[in-house]
C-alpha cells in the first residue's frame, strides 16, 4: 500500500516539475502579451491535466488529498486570482468526474484555500522570500487537509485513515519541495526581466554616452576656429578660411547626431570613391588649432603621389580620423610630435598616425576599442569603438602598436578601389 501511494505521488511530481520547467522555457516568448504568463499557465495547467487524467492511474485519495492541495494552494499564491480559479476548478470536476470522490470535501477546502492564496498574493509583501512562501505554502496545504478531514467527518463520509496518514504525510513531504521548486522558476523569470532591462538602460546608456562623445570632437575643432578668428590682424582670406572650418566642424557633429537619431531606421549609404590623401588634408586642418593650442607638431608625410582611392562616406572616415588623430594629441600633454603618413601596399591603402605620447602597454592594447575602456581621466571608453566599426563597415581594420613612453601608432587598412571594380552600397551599420 506504502510503495502504491508514493508511486501515486511521485508520479503527480514528475507532473509538477515537468509544468514548471515548460513554464520557465516558455514564458519569455509571450511576456510581450497582455495577460501572456497568466494565459500561459492555463493554457500548461490544461495540457498537463490532459495527459494526466487522460492516460495515468488514477487514486481517488492521492488525487483529493495530494494532486489538489498542494496545485491550488501553490498556484494561488505565486498566480493570482485567473490561474487560481482556473486550477482550482479544474480539479474539482477532476475530482467530481474523473477521480469519482464525493463532491463536498474537496470542493469547499478548495474554494476556501484557492480563496486565501490568492488574497495573500494580492496582499503579499515584496520581495517575497523563501521562508516565507514556503510557510504560507504548508499552513494553506495543512489547512486543506484539515477542512477535508472535517467536511468529511460532519458529512460522514467514510474515511481510510491509514491510507489518509500515509497520503498526509507525503503530501507534507511534498509541498515545501514543489513551492521550492515554483520559487526557483519564478526568481529565475524575474532575474531575466532584471537582465532584460538593465541590458536595455545600459544600450540607452552607452548611446548617449556615444553621443556626446563623438560630437565633442567637431565641437572642440568649431570652438577652437572661433578662438582664432578672435585674434587681431587677421586677413580676410584666413578669417574666411577660419569661419568655414569653424562650420564644417558643427556641420559634422550635425550629421553625427543625425546618424546616431537614425540609428533605429537603418539605411543604405550611397559610398562613393575618395581620395584619402584629400580626407587626411581635410582633417589635418581640423586638428591644426587643437596642436596649436597644446604645443604638438603636425607633420604629414605620404610616399606617393597617385591617388589612393577607397570606397566609403566621406564624413565617416573623417569622424574616425579625427577621433584617432585626437586621442593621439591628448595623449601628449606636454606636447610631442603628431606624423600623419599614407601609403599603398599589397592592394591597401594604409594610414599610419602616429604620436610620442605616453604609450601604452600589452594589457591596454589588448583592452583597447572595447566599450567604456579609456584611459584618460573624463574619457567614455566609446570613441575609438565607434571608430572600429566604422572602419570594418567600409571593409577595413584598426591596428595599434605601442609600448610606454614611446608612444602608439595607428594603422588604419582600407581595400583600394580597383579601376574596373564597381561601387556597390553598404548597408549602414
Amino acid at each position: 500500500m506504502i510503495e502504491y501511494i508514493l508511486a501515486r505521488e511521485f508520479q503527480g511530481l514528475m507532473y509538477y516539475l515537468t509544468a514548471c520547467l515548460l513554464f520557465l522555457i516558455i514564458t519569455p516568448r509571450v511576456s510581450f502579451m497582455r495577460f501572456g504568463r497568466k494565459l500561459l499557465f492555463v493554457g500548461i495547467l490544461a495540457a498537463m491535466s490532459y495527459f494526466y487524467l487522460g492516460y495515468e492511474e488514477i487514486d481517488p485519495l492521492v488525487y483529493a488529498f495530494h494532486l489538489v492541495p498542494v496545485c491550488v494552494a501553490l498556484i494561488a499564491i505565486y498566480e493570482g486570482w485567473i490561474p487560481g480559479v482556473a486550477t482550482a476548478a479544474a480539479f474539482i470536476w477532476g475530482n467530481i468526474f474523473i477521480a469519482g470522490n464525493e463532491w463536498m470535501p474537496a470542493t469547499i477546502a478548495s474554494s476556501l484555500v484557492a480563496a486565501a492564496g490568492i488574497a495573500y498574493h494580492y496582499r503579499m509583501p515584496s520581495p517575497e522570500t523563501l521562508k516565507r512562501m514556503l510557510t504560507t505554502h504548508f499552513l494553506l496545504v495543512v489547512g486543506y487537509m484539515a477542512l477535508f478531514i472535517g467536511v468529511s467527518i460532519a458529512t460522514r463520509e467514510p474515511l481510510d485513515y491509514e491510507r489518509m496518514l500515509v497520503t498526509g504525510i507525503g503530501t507534507l513531504l511534498s509541498s515545501p519541495l514543489v513551492a521550492y521548486t515554483y520559487y526557483l522558476v519564478k526568481h529565475q523569470e524575474r532575474l531575466t526581466e532584471e537582465l532584460f532591462n538593465a541590458e536595455k538602460y545600459h544600450l540607452i546608456g552607452q548611446l548617449t554616452a556615444s553621443i556626446s562623445h563623438e560630437i565633442r570632437n567637431p565641437l572642440t575643432t568649431a570652438r577652437g576656429f572661433l578662438q582664432l578668428m578672435g585674434r587681431s590682424g587677421l586677413d580676410a582670406e584666413t578669417l574666411e578660411r577660419y569661419r568655414t572650418n569653424a562650420l564644417e566642424g558643427i556641420d559634422g557633429a550635425n550629421a553625427i547626431i543625425t546618424d546616431y537619431l537614425n540609428y533605429s531606421k537603418p539605411s543604405v549609404d550611397e559610398p562613393r570613391l575618395l581620395d584619402v590623401r584629400q580626407e587626411l588634408a581635410s582633417v589635418e586642418q581640423w586638428v591644426k588649432p587643437l596642436c596649436v593650442m597644446t604645443g604638438v607638431e603636425l607633420v604629414s608625410r605620404h610616399n606617393v603621389q597617385e591617388e589612393l582611392l577607397v570606397v566609403g562616406d566621406s564624413k565617416k572616415l573623417q569622424q574616425c580620423l579625427l577621433n584617432v588623430m585626437k586621442n593621439a594629441i591628448e595623449s601628449m600633454p606636454e606636447g610631442g610630435v603628431l606624423t600623419v603618413s599614407s601609403r599603398k601596399e599589397n592592394g591597401k591603402v594604409l594610414i599610419f598616425i602616429r604620436d610620442t605620447g605616453i604609450g601604452m602597454n600589452e594589457q591596454q592594447l589588448q583592452r583597447i576599442g572595447m566599450p567604456f575602456y579609456t584611459t584618460k581621466e573624463k574619457g567614455t571608453g566609446l570613441g575609438l569603438m565607434v571608430v572600429t566599426n566604422l572602419i570594418q563597415a567600409m571593409g577595413g581594420k584598426l591596428h595599434f602598436r605601442s609600448k610606454p613612453g614611446q608612444g602608439t601608432i595607428c594603422e588604419v587598412h582600407l581595400p583600394i578601389q580597383k579601376d574596373d571594380e564597381p561601387v556597390i552600397p553598404q548597408p549602414a551599420r
